[in-house]
């Protein structure tokens, strides 16, 4: 899988990310992605992309 590609979705019920909800952030361009299971976490309106 090229590393452009956007993986599966989760909604917004399946994880919540946040301020001090203990997973680890890091800056990605104009926005924050939460390191969740191996992979990162992007809020994209009402799911998170994962890549």
């Amino acid at each position: 899988m090229a590393e452009t590609e956007a993986r599966a979705e989760h909604t917004l019920e399946d994880h919540t990310h946040g301020e001090n909800c203990g997973h680890e952030t890091v800056q990605h361009d104009d926005h924050v992605d939460y390191i969740h299971d191996g992979h990162k976490h992007a809020l994209h309106e009402d799911h998170y992309d994962e890549h």
